[in-house]
């Protein structure tokens, strides 16, 4: 008896394995001319996720190098038509749990929507400069994957202010 027990909450654990496995896996770099940093797959809800952001120091107008890449994780599932996002958008402090506006203040937006057949990848690599000193959020994330959460990654930007 106690043997069909336990292999009955061994079911029901790798059931409950099964019903939650990830989808995606997201890298996302950036790096200033000083540092770089990496965030790893984080995911909703809430918004902001549950794993503190890593931070990212650079100057005004100094060159920042972004590289993001989505994969799909599933073995045997094609994710169709799977929207995913990236931006980098003014925020108001480093950390803050918020997802900020994306309106005026965005600095760089792009969206494409996919079927993404197991073990696909996207991603994209870019170089810009912000002129404004400030905190802003860098972020790519998924959307509509028909699961009952999203994936991103996510990392706080500081724009310094330069010396004269």
């Amino acid at each position: 008896m106690k043997r069909v027990v336990a292999l009955a909450l061994w079911g029901f654990a790798l059931a409950g394995l099964e019903a939650r496995a990830e989808h995606a896996k997201i890298n996302l770099d950036v790096a200033g001319p000083k540092e770089q940093r990496t965030a790893y797959m984080d995911q909703t809800p809430p918004a902001s996720g549950k794993n503190p952001r890593p931070v990212v120091h650079a100057k005004v107008n100094e060159p920042i190098k972004v590289q993001w890449m989505f994969t799909n994780v599933y073995p045997h599932k094609t994710l169709e038509n799977v929207v995913v996002h990236f931006y980098v958008a003014r925020q108001e402090k480093v950390g803050q749990k918020e997802i900020p506006e994306l309106g005026e203040d965005v600095v760089q937006e792009s969206a494409f929507e996919m079927d993404f057949k197991p073990g696909a990848k996207a991603g994209q690599r870019n170089t810009f400069k912000i002129d404004a000193p400030g905190a802003y959020l860098v972020r790519v994330e998924s959307r509509q994957t028909g699961s009952d959460h999203e994936h991103f990654a996510a990392i706080d930007l500081v724009i310094e202010a330069a010396k004269p």
